[in-house]
């Protein structure tokens, strides 16, 4: 069984999925899997997007304003998994790797972190 543990709940159609994003060194992993724990884990990952500012020194530093995974973000990449893979989370099957989501899922509209202070 899949753990639940530090996981978001989403529901499309009349499955319930659970998934993770964690952050890495310059990318977010994400992984979905169906709650009925009979169809496969999706994983794949996002680059951040954040903007980055030159220092004038040759160096550059982040702003900070990283994208967020959010439901809709793991919406389409399920719906792109069912679309373009053939993704059943009703059949039983092996791991589904989407790789880099980059140029394939609309990221455009994603909430962006912010820098409190």
């Amino acid at each position: 069984m899949r753990s639940q543990k530090k996981s978001h709940r989403i529901v499309i159609g009349t499955v319930e999925y659970r998934w993770r994003a964690t952050g890495n060194d310059g990318y977010v992993s994400i992984g979905i899997w169906p709650t009925n724990n009979i169809g496969p884990y999706i994983q794949g990952s996002f680059r951040y997007h954040e903007t980055w500012l030159d220092n004038g020194n040759g160096s550059r530093t982040s702003v900070r304003d990283q994208i967020i995974i959010t439901n809709r973000i793991i919406e389409r990449i399920i719906e792109h998994a069912m679309t373009v893979h053939q993704y059943d989370p009703h059949t039983r099957g092996k791991e589904l790797n989407l790789k880099v989501l980059d140029d394939v899922i609309n990221w455009a509209d994603a909430i962006r972190a912010t820098q409190e202070g």
